[in-house]
């Protein structure tokens, strides 16, 4: 480990998979962030708007509040 922080994605079609993966690995309750599925097909615009609207739950799963944007 490195100690940088990530935050894992997983389209809402993977939420199963992904909490098996996490148990598996020892983490069972793992947090990440969920967005609706299919992402593949979505233009870079789309793709854009997807980001920007789970942003506030990457923040979260990263232990930022998003009220402290922009402090030091």
């Amino acid at each position: 480990m490195r100690g940088i922080q990530t935050a894992a994605i997983v389209t809402d079609t993977f939420q199963r998979t992904g909490d098996a993966m996490a148990r598996r690995q020892g983490y069972p309750g793992y947090r990440y962030v969920t967005m609706v599925h299919p992402i593949s097909s979505l233009s870079a615009a789309q793709i854009k708007e997807r980001a920007r609207d789970a942003l506030p739950q990457v923040l979260g799963v990263l232990g930022v509040d998003d009220t402290d944007k922009g402090k030091k």
